[in-house]
């Protein structure tokens, strides 16, 4: 009976010793599985994330996404302000201006691509970008306001007549005075918000000019349909014809601009650097979009490609993004950012931040782009003003853009168009003027996703991106807690071998006893037992 325990106690200690290395074999196995799997998944996860990209963001007919980049289904706010002057008459005299704001007139813009092309050999669509304007009148001041405005047809005139040779400008400037009494025409205008916006005005005394001046010189035209507003044919148009990359062949080349009204540089400025055509339309980036990467858009109304770059996270509906915006030395004057030289046609303020002559892609108008309010303006302009209240949180421009697919979830564009006021020493009603920068309107260009597309946009994207990233994590906390368990496990198992061996070895070799009784004793026990 002793012996029969024996052996199976014997078989037992045999059988657990050859388990434990396999399962220690098999523990460390799947702990470097696991963690080889999610390392390897890891370093691959870029790879098939631009490959995954690459196959459902690229242009292409009949795709979704091709769908909503040609009907954008983020629903776009145009708000406009006017600026009335409120002393057109001291102005006149050669006082600083003082202007208040007027609005908002607010517009629901729908946006649309009208596409006209495909190349298939380099890989690029060419399309018509159209904006549609419907007014919000409940949420709108009234388009009846009427308000004190430069009056633009007649800076035109005058514009063109400055141009002219001294003998043809001393004989048509009697001549302009004259008409300009006959149809009580003076420097401002007295119009209305409606005038003013969209609907325009027909200039009466324009034709008329046009028929006296052809006389002396050939006259470009300087108003369509002798008819001007602010914003006058701006409706069911767009910003010209775009031609981008689709991204079939390169997913970081999607939507960027190849050309723009079938140029690949601008013609409107002093170097080919500022003519340069950078970046995309603005309501998309190629992805994926980091915190270090510095963003281009490429701006019709300012003729030129703006940089944007991190400023901060933040969430849209609920979907982490990053937010871009135009840093302060993108209208930094040439001597604070030289790079800004090219933009310098006036010599007056190429010494002065936060402005940007426009009127080389304007026929001369001397028209200029500032932030709303004069941000960011150089104090020199702001000086010649009285009236604004300018505030980085109400008119600073911003994008959020989705990092991993490079969408761009919320927006706010804002801008100030300005004419840059001089005198004009032949002219009576303009030889005291000061010379200033004169506010005429300024626009806000917002969009936001809604709540529908933001939770259609997680469970196609953000969702599958988290649990592909999540189980990738897991694999390698459960490999390298496997790996620490396996560690712990052997060696718990390795203290206790050699716990167990030296409780064998001390049983096996007892001490010899001291003591001659116990020697007798012990000599007893071995002769009771034999």
């Amino acid at each position: 009976m002793t012996l029969e325990v024996s052996k199976t106690s014997l078989a037992n200690e045999v059988s657990k010793t050859m388990l434990r290395p396999k399962c220690k074999q098999i523990c460390f196995l799947l702990s470097c599985f696991f963690f080889i799997s999610g390392v390897v998944g890891f370093a691959l996860y870029p790879t098939l994330l631009h490959a995954l990209l690459q196959k459902n963001l690229v242009l292409e007919e009949g795709k979704e996404a091709y769908e909503k980049w040609k009907k954008t289904p983020i629903p776009v706010t145009f708000k406009v302000f006017i600026f009335n002057v409120t002393n057109h008459k001291e102005v006149m005299e050669g006082k600083v201006p003082n202007v208040e704001e007027v609005g908002p007139y607010v517009f629901k813009q729908l946006r649309s691509k009208n596409v006209l092309a495909w190349n298939g050999e380099d890989k690029t669509v060419t399309y018509d970008d159209i904006k549609q304007y419907h007014f919000v009148p409940e949420s709108s001041a009234s388009m009846s306001n009427r308000m004190y405005s430069l009056n633009l047809p007649l800076q035109g005139i005058l514009m063109f007549i400055k141009k002219l040779p001294d003998f043809s400008r001393s004989l048509v400037v009697p001549i302009l005075e004259g008409v300009l009494k006959n149809y009580n025409e003076s420097l401002f205008s007295y119009r209305t918000a409606r005038e003013l916006l969209f609907d325009g005005y027909k200039v009466d005394l324009i034709q008329d000019l046009i028929d006296l001046a052809s006389a002396f010189v050939t006259v470009p035209e300087i108003l369509p349909n002798n008819t001007f507003g602010f914003l006058y044919g701006k409706n069911n148009s767009g910003d010209g014809v775009f031609e981008v990359f689709t991204g079939e062949d390169d997913i970081g080349k999607y939507s960027q601009i190849v050309k723009w009204n079938n140029m690949s540089r601008i013609p409107f400025w002093n170097n080919q650097y500022c003519n340069m055509m950078n970046g995309t339309d603005g309501s998309q980036f190629p992805p994926p979009v980091s915190k270090r990467d510095i963003l281009y858009v490429y701006t019709p109304e300012l003729c030129r490609s703006v940089s944007l770059e991190f400023l901060n996270d933040v969430r849209v509906q609920g979907i982490p993004a990053l937010r871009f915006v135009t840093p302060d030395r993108l209208f930094a004057s040439p001597t604070i950012n030289p790079d800004n030289m090219c933009y310098c046609t006036d010599e007056k303020f190429c010494s002065l931040s936060g402005i940007l002559d426009v009127s080389p892609c304007r026929k001369g108008m001397k028209l200029a782009v500032t932030g709303p309010h004069f941000f960011q303006a150089h104090e020199f302009i702001k000086e010649r003003v009285t009236g604004l209240n300018a505030s980085k949180e109400l008119h600073e421009t911003y994008v959020d853009i989705e990092p991993n697919t490079g969408l761009v979830l919320r927006a706010s564009r804002k801008l100030q168009m300005n004419f840059i006021l001089d005198k004009f020493d032949e002219m009576e009603e303009t030889k005291n003027v000061m010379m200033s920068v004169i506010p005429l309107i300024w626009v806000i260009e917002e969009a936001e996703i809604s709540e529908e597309v933001a939770n259609l946009f997680t469970a196609k994207v953000r969702t599958p991106i988290t649990i592909t990233k999540s189980v990738l994590t897991a694999c390698i906390v459960l490999g390298i807690l496997w790996i620490v368990t396996a560690g712990f496990v052997t060696v718990y198992i390795l203290m206790k071998e050699q716990k167990a061996a030296k409780a064998v070895i001390k049983s096996k070799y007892k001490a010899v006893p001291q003591k001659p009784e116990d020697i007798m004793k012990s000599e007893k026990t071995l002769s009771v037992n034999a």
